[in-house]
């Protein structure tokens, strides 16, 4: 499968691209880069030093949008918002921005190319803005954000759609089909300290680095949450494109929440289907996590990259 990541990378936005590039089951076309854990900066800065760091320096990257659509961009956790702890990349962006490069990408014949989306969907949304005709050749979203039930940002939203709210409902009302891994599911496939050691001792460029971030995502869990375990959300969301039977998915109807004062940002979900509203999401509900550990091991201690 190929795949354009567009991302706003954190620690697990640098573990989804490792396992992305590195899959044997994907071909990592493109990586767009948007607002989200961090200002624009520190999210281009720390995509490129992960690609290089993890063996994936040829793939190229776009950097996009430095804010939401409307609005101040939301506050991160400060260990969400760090510049990774990894050498400073000598590779750089390309020229042409993100939004340019999806929509010439999909209007030249990128229709098999699925997207996956693991931060605010404001480059997406934009793209679609630019050029409507692109929800008609952009064969599907793989997107990991937003909720059925709780969120994490607040108690009705989850980060990544809280975000940039206006942007996910232009990409949620665009018939793009839509899977989206959320927090329902993240929640199930939690990884240890132990988990993340074998992944380490895989003993390959990204599998260290990945493990050294996994442990960090852990650490942040355990001092505020009190959990012994931590998520990689967006890493959910490449095992969904490796194996999509990984994740067991329901049709609902999806939208976005932009006025409430206490649950704007929500992914309102007709997830009993008795509002009789048409689907427009696959909505992840159930993940099976020894798969998921599989699957991360497989890929991060598997190929190298080979060159374009």
């Amino acid at each position: 499968m190929k795949i354009i990541m567009d991302v706003d990378t954190g620690g697990d936005d640098a573990v989804a691209l490792l396992m992305a590039g590195h899959s044997a089951e994907l071909d990592l076309v493109g990586v767009t880069v948007a607002h989200g854990n961090a200002e624009l900066t520190t999210t281009v800065r720390n995509t490129l030093a992960v690609l290089e760091a993890g063996g994936l320096a040829e793939v190229p990257v776009y950097a996009g949008a430095e804010r939401p659509l409307e609005g101040l961009r939301p506050i991160p956790d400060a260990v969400q918002a760090r510049r990774l702890p990894l050498p400073e990349p000598g590779i750089g962006v390309q020229a042409e921005r993100a939004v340019h490069y999806l929509v010439e990408y999909y209007m030249e014949g990128g229709n098999e190319t699925t997207l996956v989306a693991t931060g605010p969907l404001t480059n997406v949304a934009t793209a679609l803005r630019k050029e409507p005709s692109l929800a008609g050749l952009i064969p599907g979203i793989v997107m990991m954000g937003g909720a059925y039930g709780e969120g994490n940002v607040t108690p009705s939203a989850e980060f990544n759609i809280y975000a940039d709210p206006e942007a996910a409902r232009i990409v949620f009302r665009s018939g793009i089909p839509i899977t989206m891994i959320g927090l329902d599911v993240t929640a199930q496939a939690v990884i240890r300290v132990g988990d993340a050691e074998r992944i380490r001792q895989l003993d390959t460029p990204a599998s260290r680095i990945a493990a050294d971030l996994m442990i960090e995502e852990i650490r942040w869990f355990a001092d505020n949450l009190g959990s012994d375990a931590g998520q990689i959300y967006d890493a959910c969301a490449v095992a969904a494109c490796i194996e999509p039977d990984v994740v067991t998915t329901r049709p609902m109807h999806v939208d976005i929440e932009l006025r409430g004062e206490l649950t704007r940002g929500r992914t309102v979900c007709d997830a009993s289907g008795y509002h009789g509203l048409a689907p427009n999401a696959a909505v992840g509900v159930e993940i099976d996590r020894d798969r998921f550990l599989s699957l991360m091991m497989r890929s991060l201690g598997g190929r190298e990259r080979i060159p374009r």
